[in-house]
């Protein structure tokens, strides 16, 4: 079970991972997160960094964890920092390593994830679904969708997100 996170306000931000994962037909996987500061929303499946753990193997936990997906090989493709604020748990500031399976996956039938953090999971086409804009930023620059940049700016403005790559010698 994913443990839930609580936004860093302090110096360091809240070290976090997520999966694109491929399903069939070109697909990704997508989570209904149902608690959290992005609750209600589509999203890529993520969460914390245990203690002890890489940012790869957090990644692996999550998609399974979440959407019931095993993951083959992995591919790093970002490090973001994720900046903002809600009323209910005040400001957050997440670090999100992403990484890229390289082969597709499924969603096993008859998968249930624990309702109380997901509330779905669809293996759905970029252009078929709406995650939260953080996610269009990511899936942009991996080349998996081409969400209109000038609505994702307008959405992350509307959220209160800010968000920028680190720098990093991760490729682009």
């Amino acid at each position: 079970m994913t443990t839930p996170a609580r936004p860093s306000t302090g110096p360091a931000p809240l070290m976090t991972a997520a999966a694109i994962a491929p399903g069939p037909e070109r697909t990704l996987t997508f989570v209904l997160q149902n608690r959290g500061v992005f609750a209600g929303h589509w999203l890529l499946p993520g969460g914390r960094i245990q203690e002890g753990e890489s940012a790869e193997q957090a990644a692996r936990r999550e998609a399974a964890e979440e959407s019931g997906v095993s993951l083959g090989p992995l591919a790093p493709t970002g490090i973001y920092d994720i900046r903002g604020r809600t009323e209910e748990a005040g400001p957050f500031w997440f670090r999100m390593h992403i990484y890229r399976a390289l082969r597709p996956c499924v969603v096993p039938e008859g998968f249930a994830p624990d309702p109380a953090e997901i509330g779905g999971v669809c293996q759905g086409h970029p252009r078929d679904v709406l995650p939260h804009p953080t996610d269009m930023v990511v899936l942009n620059e991996a080349g998996l969708a081409d969400y209109d940049p000038a609505l994702v700016d307008r959405l992350l403005t509307a959220d209160g997100v800010a968000m920028s790559p680190v720098d990093t010698a991760l490729p682009r």
